[in-house]
């Protein structure tokens, strides 16, 4: 009996002293933020972004909330995107950030402007409207706050993958597509020559602005180019 409480009270002690040494291995030791080359942080800033993270020292490195620290980071530093947060082990963690451009200016009930990058984050509300983005018209402004994602974004959000596809990122986007209205079943992309792309709205929006920006190139001709709708219709894409 007594070697077998003994046989017991060995298995735990081994269990309990693994899981000690394994926390102290693996105990965060240093947390960094490393920027991409476009942009650079203070000391104050890298500082404070740690410090939202979460990411102490100490503690166990794979108790890190990589989600929650995100968000943590990103609503106060609207203007920040958080690429990943690395673990290096055995207790090293880095956060790297980038910033976000601003592609849509979208009129808000009050007078300001939101300023949304092409995930439809606010990352910024100025006072006077910056005319050189892409006006954003036809979505809820009641709840527009900087940090977050505009409420009811998903069409958008997938329509925005087919531009890309499209190579329309960022400065591309808004030099070609000066306004963007959303409609009940259509959002209208104006361009920069005046024509209407009409994409219905679907779960595949991505590729009808592929196959509408497809037909804009491929089937109308420089004087037809200033005016018109490029629609979709029973017998595919059609300029009206």
């Amino acid at each position: 009996m007594h070697k077998r409480l003994l046989i017991i009270f060995g298995i735990i002690a081994s269990v309990v002293l693994l899981a000690v040494l394994l926390y102290i291995v693996f105990a965060v030791g240093s947390v960094s933020v490393n920027t991409t080359n476009n942009i650079s942080l203070t000391p104050q800033q890298e500082s404070d972004i740690i410090e939202l993270s979460g990411i102490k020292g100490g503690n166990n490195i794979f108790a890190i909330d990589e989600d929650i620290a995100i968000q943590n980071i990103e609503i106060s530093y609207p203007k920040l995107k958080v690429l990943s947060i690395e673990r290096k082990f055995p207790n090293n963690v880095y956060i790297y950030v980038t910033d976000r451009t601003g592609v849509f200016s979208l009129k808000l009930a009050d007078g300001r402007f939101a300023v949304l990058d092409r995930e439809f984050k606010v990352i910024d509300i100025l006072f006077e409207n910056d005319e050189t983005l892409c006006v954003l018209d036809g979505v809820a402004t009641d709840n527009v706050r900087t940090g977050y994602v505009l409420d009811n974004s998903a069409v958008l959000l997938t329509m925005m993958k087919g531009a890309e596809k499209c190579s329309f990122i960022n400065a591309r986007y808004y030099s070609f597509i000066r306004k963007t209205q959303v409609f009940e079943n259509e959002i209208w992309l104006t361009t920069n020559t005046g024509v209407i792309l009409c994409l219905p709205v679907s779960s595949n929006i991505d590729q009808s602005m592929i196959n509408a920006y497809g037909y804009y190139i491929k089937y109308t001709s420089e004087s037809g180019k200033s005016q018109g709708k490029i629609v979709l219709t029973d017998d595919g894409w059609d300029w009206q």
